[in-house]
């Protein structure tokens, strides 16, 4: 949805009093609100009397709510936003905080740095549009990474048939994906110990557990788990 820009106009300074900006930000707010909210109107295709005989109201309230002109109750808004199968996102800014208090938590606001913006601009998209592009472009570069994983491991490399003979109960593409997991860990010692708790079955490969088993040589599993992180990493380059 290509919005209006109401941002340039809100950052025009027009005063220093509290009050006059608290007013004008609650302008803004209710801009964008009643543009969307008659924006998926008309997608849904009804005209504002139609809408009201569906919420059991007069036009004139259908009207008012889709007015910026006027204030909302949120119980109002939330009605009419789920007569049209909408939800509403709302989220609190403090500092680098991020908090979200929205009907539907299968769907997250995120804060985005300035770059972002600045390269959606570039490519004369929008934000959203530019954060979902470069989500897929991220998805089908980690499936890249794990065929070259799963590649590796049906591999006759002599450290990759270890693997396989270590993990002999486990799928290759299990395998993979633990090891994927490993692989996005900062540290190269954090990285050594995740490999080498895949290579014990340990599952738990987010976390750098260095506890020893008592059913495995802990020398020669971290030796075959620094020769797997050196032929990962190769991969991954």
């Amino acid at each position: 949805m290509k919005k209006p820009n109401f941002q340039a106009w809100l950052q025009q300074k027009v005063s220093d009093e509290p009050e006059v900006i608290l007013a004008g930000k609650l302008e803004y707010l209710r801009l964008y609100l009643t543009d969307a909210m008659r924006e998926i109107r008309n997608k849904a295709g009804l005209t504002q009397a139609q809408l009201a005989q569906k919420l059991g109201v007069k036009q004139a309230a259908v009207s008012k709510l889709e007015s910026a002109l006027k204030e909302h109750e949120l119980e109002s808004v939330l009605h009419y936003l789920h007569a049209l199968g909408a939800d509403l996102l709302v989220a609190v800014k403090q500092g680098e905080d991020l908090y979200q208090a929205s009907d539907n938590e299968g769907v997250l606001l995120v804060d985005v740095p300035d770059v972002v913006a600045q390269k959606a601009l570039a490519a004369n998209i929008s934000v959203r549009e530019y954060v979902r592009i470069a989500i897929e472009k991220f998805s089908s570069e980690d499936d890249g990474l794990r065929i070259a994983l799963v590649k590796l491991l049906e591999s006759d490399d002599s450290v990759a048939m270890k693997v396989r003979e270590r993990l002999g109960s486990r799928t290759i593409q299990e395998i993979a994906v633990e090891l994927e997991k490993c692989l996005s860990l900062v540290k190269e010692e954090d990285k050594i110990f995740a490999v080498k708790n895949v290579l014990a079955a340990n599952v738990a490969v987010g976390e750098s557990n260095r506890g020893t088993s008592n059913e495995v040589d802990e020398i020669e599993l971290l030796d075959l788990a620094e020769e797997l992180l050196e032929k990962l990493i190769h991969v991954l380059e």
